[in-house]
């Protein structure tokens, strides 16, 4: 009966050229593989993925930006106005160069910080009557 253990532990066990071979690391990659084409797919990789970032999240946020500081320019005296609390308005005058007098109803001034105006409206997007005329 020994010799049946002996001999099953015997087969388990894997030869000694066998378990060097699979432990062995090649000396050098593959043609295909090489370190300088890993680091030049990498990159590529990376400057993809920078341009489609600058093309949809940075370019539109600079435009906007951009259209939202003509904007600020252009305001005058007059103007229909949003602002990015919700309050619909016209501008009476300005105090200084940043903050805006803005009559909200007939009576009622409000001052604004200029930037935090979003938009200019039309009196023909308006509607016409606000929600205060009586």
């Amino acid at each position: 009966m020994s010799d049946f253990i002996t001999n099953a532990l015997a087969a388990e066990k894997p030869a000694p050229a066998a378990v060097q071979s699979a432990t062995e690391v090649p000396a050098e990659l593959p043609p295909h593989l090489s370190a300088d084409k890993m680091l030049l797919d990498n990159l590529m990789i990376l400057g993809a993925l920078f341009f489609i970032f600058y093309f949809i999240l940075i370019r539109p946020q600079q435009k906007r930006l951009k259209f939202h500081q003509a904007m600020l320019k252009g305001l005058a005296k007059g103007n229909k106005v949003i602002t990015s609390g919700g309050l619909i308005g016209t501008i009476t005058k300005f105090e200084g160069n940043d903050i805006a007098i803005i009559e909200v109803a007939q009576g009622v001034k409000v001052r604004v910080a200029k930037s935090a105006i979003t938009e200019t409206v039309d009196d023909k997007n308006a509607g016409g009557e606000s929600a205060n005329d009586n």
